[in-house]
């Protein structure tokens, strides 16, 4: 298989994938967008719109308005990190938590059941593997940002 071969099937099985999600979304009736917000808060981790733009990779104005619909709505709370002048900490309210978990639980089941299907034996080194091709795909293209 040729590169050219390689990349354009691996981005109709990424745009697959994608879409599937993107159907658990509308089920849910919220953008996909906002949807990736909201599992990424389901870590129980703490998250700022800083750490959520780097590692998602959302435009800071997209997550923003995100951030502030789910605010209005009553899903999330934005608190002040002691020692940050700028960054706040965005959590799920006990509200966004069980919308969330409305949401999501199908996406978790049917991840379960893939996950069961194809990955329980290998997924950690399959996933490794993406996590390093992700990475150096990255590093590699980062240098055409300011070509385009």
């Amino acid at each position: 298989m040729k590169s050219r071969e390689f990349f354009y099937r691996l981005a109709v099985a990424i745009y697959k994938m994608d879409g599937a999600y993107d159907r658990f979304a509308k089920g849910g009736k919220v953008k996909p967008n906002t949807m990736w917000v909201l599992y990424a808060l389901g870590d129980g981790k703490t998250h700022t719109q800083r750490s959520l733009c780097e590692k998602w990779l959302f435009a800071r104005s997209t997550l923003n308005t995100i951030v502030k619909e789910c605010e209005q709505a009553g899903y999330v709370e934005l608190l002040q990190i002691e020692g940050e002048r700028r960054e706040l900490e965005i959590r799920l309210t006990e509200k966004g938590k069980e919308f969330s978990e409305r949401l999501l639980s199908p996406v978790y089941k049917a991840e379960q059941e893939l996950y069961s299907s194809y990955f329980s034996n290998e997924g950690e080194g399959f996933i490794k593997g993406l996590e390093n091709f992700g990475d150096e795909m990255e590093r590699q293209y980062s240098s055409y940002d300011k070509e385009v």
